[in-house]
């Protein structure tokens, strides 16, 4: 009796710790990544993207003031927000010219809605700014407007 009451322990222990621990990568198991893959992003807001780029580079005020819905929001990485038309026109009118680049774009899109989210550098004289932005975007008519903004700073690097 005591010898079968240890067996079904053993048994029961082994079954626990096993269901505890997935199988490892060399075991044909493990676990999956939680980074998403890489992409060639494919569909009209990569256009969009790309057409943001442009007009930020070009300091382009009114792309932004039709691109931008008036109602939209800009939310940063400590929680603060403001009006996204606000905050746009005042990083472009920096004196000192601003250059964006992105990289690791996403897009996803349905018919009348959409995202997008990518790093970006902006930079300027003897600075850098890097970090991450999603835009959640709706359809106007034949256009894409943005409607939220997120964006974080992941390193502010050079002169102050």
């Amino acid at each position: 009796m005591k010898k079968t009451l240890w067996i079904s322990v053993a048994v029961l222990f082994l079954g626990v710790t096993a269901m505890a621990e997935p199988p490892t990568a060399q075991q044909g198991g493990g676990r999956p990544s939680i980074f998403a893959p890489a992409v060639t992003p494919t569909g009209p807001l990569v256009d969009v993207v790309s057409a943001l780029v442009t007009a930020f580079n070009n300091q382009d005020k009114a792309y932004f003031q039709k691109m931008i819905a008036p109602d939209a929001v800009r939310f940063d990485e400590d929680g603060h927000h403001m009006a996204a038309v606000i905050w746009m026109s005042r990083i472009l009118s920096a004196t000192a010219p601003r250059k964006l680049t992105v990289s690791n774009v996403r897009v996803g899109n349905w018919d009348t809605a959409g995202w997008a989210g990518f790093n970006y550098i902006v930079a300027e004289t003897g600075r850098q700014l890097k970090g991450t932005n999603t835009l959640v975007f709706k359809k106007n008519g034949n256009d894409w407007q943005i409607v939220v903004i997120h964006g974080a700073i992941d390193t502010f690097a050079g002169a102050h």
